[in-house]
């Protein structure tokens, strides 16, 4: 399903002669989109497009409703100019971001703006046409709530663990029942072109576009959250490897004569250092007597989560805060070798256990000063997300816009 603007689907004439048209079309939109209400002096500076067709293009735009008349801007020498901006509400993208046990939707406007936002905590992803069918009525539900038809969407980003090849739109792990692919599927469900890829990757183009990784181009994005996920933000693009597999930083051996993975090796960083052997830990121990702040949810019969513990962690419960100092270790082990490997500016730590903030800063920024070469990790950043919950759906905004306004049209 091609990705197009509603204007783009009404241009006529030869396919050469849309497509050079479609490209000019989009270089005023991306300039629009990423720079803000600007005169058309500004545009054809960063377009490369002469002024006469810049000033017909814009008026093109204005009639198709995607361009808006913006005020007047300051005078540089001469008249003041008029500025156009992007019609917010001319289409949206929707976000959707999976976890293992939840399901976060959101609708974004063309300014970036969240217009809908809703997380189903009692989700759980299991690889069945019936959990994706669970997914598609939800987005139905949004965009209905919103009243917006599917026409009026320019694309979903659909943000998924395990492993994802996002150029064919296939997960090879979660939801891989269908034969068509996931990406293509869930199209086929919408009416909307959907733009698949893994979670940690998302999650990066979020911090890029949003976040702490703004401006800077070697930068390290983790998602802590059941399992360890890794998206890698090098010389300012996004990396994904051969077949999109990059990242897998949860599976590289630790221990040799470790437990099993779900992977099927032994010993990957997973099985020492995860928010699901974290909670499993703290569950066992309870199980033995341990005190705890969470042993009252054990008593009153609440589910014992990621969440709890962070929230238990927050709260001052020294054994949930001693039990992830004692996971820090591994996790500082494992990313000296990528600060070794990689050399980033900075690494941010994103998922659920980014919410324990200074708890998990504090020690794994410990073990890296312990074991890393001070000339390289003197310059580097260790961070916790701004974003959190948000990263991986504000990567999916970036994720279709990214894709729309590359100007190369296939």
């Amino acid at each position: 399903m091609e990705l197009e603007f509603l204007y783009e689907k009404t241009l006529q004439g030869a396919v050469n002669a849309k497509k050079r048209k479609q490209e000019q079309y989009r270089k005023i939109v991306a300039h629009l989109y990423y720079h803000g209400a600007a005169s058309i002096a500004e545009i054809v500076k960063s377009s490369k497009i002469s002024q006469p067709l810049v000033a017909s293009l814009v008026d093109d735009l204005l009639g198709f409703g995607v361009v808006l008349e913006s005020g007047i801007g300051e005078s540089v020498g001469g008249r003041r100019p008029n500025l156009f901006c992007l019609n917010p509400e001319y289409q949206y993208v929707v976000g959707i971001d999976i976890t293992l046990h939840s399901l976060s939707l959101a609708l974004f406007d063309m300014n970036n703006q969240l217009v809908y936002r809703e997380e189903y905590k009692e989700f759980d992803l299991e690889n069945t046409s019936n959990c994706t069918q669970i997914i598609v009525e939800k987005v139905k539900i949004a965009l209905e709530t919103r009243n917006i038809k599917p026409e009026k969407v320019l694309a979903a980003g659909f943000s998924i663990p395990g492993l994802v090849d996002a150029e064919h739109g296939l997960s090879h792990t979660h939801l891989s029942f269908t034969e068509l692919g996931l990406g293509a599927y869930l199209g086929s469900q919408f009416g909307f072109p959907v733009l698949l890829d893994n979670d940690a990757r998302t999650m990066a183009l979020g911090e890029k576009a949003f976040g702490k990784a703004k401006d800077k181009k070697n930068v390290l994005c983790l998602n802590l959250s059941n399992g360890i996920g890794l998206g890698m933000i090098l010389n300012g693009e996004l990396y994904s490897g051969k077949n999109g597999f990059a990242g897998e930083f949860g599976h590289i051996l630790i221990d040799p004569d470790g437990k099993l993975c779900s992977c099927g090796k032994i010993g990957c960083l997973e099985t020492l250092t995860s928010g699901k052997i974290l909670v499993q830990k703290i569950k066992d121990a309870i199980d033995e007597g341990q005190a705890s702040f969470l042993a009252s949810y054990k008593k009153e019969g609440k589910r014992i989560d990621l969440r709890a513990v962070v929230a238990a962690i927050l709260a001052g419960d020294q054994f949930a805060i001693d039990q992830l100092n004692q996971m820090c270790e591994y996790l500082g082990k494992g990313l000296v070798t990528l600060l070794h490997l990689l050399n980033p500016e900075m690494i941010i730590i994103g998922g659920k256990l980014a919410h324990a903030g200074k708890f998990i800063i504090n020690p794994v920024t410990m073990w890296m000063n312990k074991y890393a070469m001070d000339r390289i990790s003197s310059e580097m950043e260790l961070v916790s997300s701004d974003l959190l919950d948000d990263a991986a759906l504000m990567g999916t905004m970036a994720s279709v816009m990214k894709k729309v306004l590359s100007n190369r049209l296939e």
